[in-house]
């Protein structure tokens, strides 16, 4: 039977290795190409990434890549990328619907790739 001092350690030690467990073995680091030129573009792609179970979104105006972490538990990379076009930026997956695009600052419309 366990004493009354006992059972604060035992609590202790469970909150101790709950604590060091690593991150969920269900995030997924992505990159993928997403359309855009400055860094107004930089600021819509990555707040619309940012969602519940996506973290670290990066949009590098250079490259065009977009990195994020997603938890696949929660949701798809794919739902990432259509709230990314939903934003008005293509991207390997999806193309923004000619509205998004239009909403655009002109500075950010960029050269649209054919489907």
């Amino acid at each position: 039977m366990m004493t009354k001092k006992a059972l604060p350690l035992l609590i202790a030690l469970v909150v101790l290795i709950c604590s060091c467990t690593p991150a969920s073995k269900t995030t997924v680091e992505k990159s993928v190409k997403v359309w855009g030129n400055c860094d107004k573009c930089k600021t819509r792609i990555e707040s619309a990434c940012k969602v519940n179970g996506v973290a670290d979104p990066n949009w590098h105006i250079d490259s065009k890549l977009l990195t994020f972490k997603v938890d696949t538990a929660l949701l798809s990379p794919s739902y990432v990328l259509k709230q990314v076009a939903r934003a008005g930026h293509d991207n390997e997956m999806y193309f923004a619907d000619e509205y998004s695009y239009s909403k655009l600052p002109e500075s950010c419309q960029y050269e649209r790739r054919t489907e």
